[in-house]
């Protein structure tokens, strides 16, 4: 998974559950990846296939681990307009970034609302492939880049180790599927609304290999389907005063074919 807080939504739960008696029976093992919780995952998925045109509000917090091991919490509200497949916007207001993002057609814009200024790049593509392209390309990762993704299900799952259903539980006073995933680096919790109508209504990821396990927790607060936007909605106009910078490439380090 390459994208958003590195990019996914990802939190722990335990090894595969061994059953069975000192007694000689036969052991049965749960399997790693639960049937029900693929089932979910993949009607979500097939929901969020669906080219749509919707507006949307994220409040989401992070974690920073101090030297001392004390946790600290930042906290976002991200403001999300979306007509799949190419055009995005996406406002962020919060305690570390205050930052807008357009993508239309053709350019990606990313504007530093604090700094006044902004850059520019090409990127005549679909979402997932601009996605794509600013991290292998700039190392930039964009807020809720996952939730924008035509396939979510492969993100979701691609690096799954274990992944297994555990009911219907709460979620910002929502009855929803609880799910729970593991990977190397990360685990993950995604609680999708139960009903007729999948829909994502919070994810947790837990960066369990970093220095006190941060997390990372993003709540949708409203999702609403939109017949048209206007037709400026996804179109830059830069602010008064406001600098044009250079979005500089990564460099990578050179690797022998061999490896």
């Amino acid at each position: 998974m390459k994208r958003i807080v590195q990019t996914v939504f990802l939190l722990a739960f335990t090894l595969p559950l061994f059953i069975g008696t000192c007694w000689g029976q036969s052991k049965s093992v749960t399997p790693a990846i639960d049937p029900q919780a693929e089932k979910i995952l993949q009607a979500l998925n097939a929901q969020k296939k669906k080219d749509i045109k919707a507006s949307a509000e994220v409040v989401d917090t992070m974690d920073e681990v101090l030297k001392t091991g004390e946790k600290i919490q930042y906290s976002h509200v991200r403001k999300l307009k979306i007509s799949e497949p190419k055009q995005f916007w996406i406002e962020s207001t919060g305690d570390i970034t205050n930052t807008t993002i357009w993508k239309d057609d053709k350019t990606f814009t990313l504007l530093d609302r604090e700094n006044n200024v902004y850059s520019q790049v090409a990127a005549p593509g679909t979402i997932d492939e601009t996605m794509d392209m600013l991290v292998d390309k700039y190392g930039v990762t964009t807020p809720l880049a996952d939730l924008l993704s035509n396939d979510l299900f492969s993100v979701l799952m691609k690096n799954a180790v274990t992944c297994r259903y555990l009911g219907l539980h709460y979620a910002d006073g929502i009855k929803c599927h609880h799910i729970a995933a593991t990977q190397k680096n990360i685990d993950w919790q995604i609680w999708v609304v139960a009903g007729d109508v999948p829909q994502l209504r919070k994810i947790v990821i837990t960066y369990k290999q970093r220095p006190g396990a941060p997390q990372y927790t993003a709540i949708l607060k409203s999702f609403n389907e939109v017949p048209q936007f206007p037709v400026d909605t996804f179109t830059f106009k830069a602010p008064e005063g406001a600098k044009k910078i250079s979005l500089l490439p990564v460099k990578k380090s050179n690797k022998k074919a061999s490896e």
